[in-house]
């Protein structure tokens, strides 16, 4: 035996229960697609430093603009990152080691671009402007630009060279 349905309820329960289902729908939908927010790290203080990564040293073509002048740069290149936490900056000895292997490992696939990255730059150009401290600087903010591109700009905080020969 069935209960008839006032109109009135009927109503609330046809329009009632489909605006619900979309509210619900719409709440769940908002909260699982919400943007993470990063906690961001700040920059390294006085005496800090980030993560660094190591490139190997590459040999790389100038271009030959110069008559006479040197046609191989030897260049080694190393990252400083921004790590993930800001609790990095006050490890120090094994547990340093072991964050900083941590925080690198997560780059070692972007190295084959960061090479490629180095090479590019270098080798657009010659070794006149290379061997000025002004075009050494001009080359290290090419260089960070670049790196920063294939890594993130938030990522990379600064570019070292640490070999640089020309022949």
């Amino acid at each position: 035996m069935r209960l008839p349905i006032p109109r009135g309820r009927r109503a609330i329960l046809a329009l009632g229960v489909p605006l619900g289902l979309a509210a619900a729908g719409a709440l769940v939908f908002t909260q699982m697609s919400a943007a993470k927010v990063p906690v961001t790290v700040p920059d390294p203080g006085p005496g800090q430093l980030g993560p660094m990564l190591a490139l190997d040293d590459k040999v790389i073509n100038l271009s030959t603009t110069t008559p006479g002048g040197y046609k191989y740069a030897k260049i080694g290149v190393t990252i400083e990152l921004r790590p993930t936490t800001a609790s990095f900056y006050d490890l120090h000895g094994t547990d340093r080691t072991k964050a900083e292997t941590t925080e690198l490992a997560s780059h070692t696939d972007a190295v084959p671009l960061l090479i490629d990255a180095v090479g590019s730059v270098v080798s657009a150009h010659d070794s006149s402007t290379l061997t000025t401290a002004d075009g050494r600087a001009k080359l290290k903010t090419e260089l960070l630009t670049a790196i920063r591109k294939v890594l993130g700009q938030d990522v990379v905080l600064d570019v070292f060279f640490t070999d640089f020969v020309m022949q």
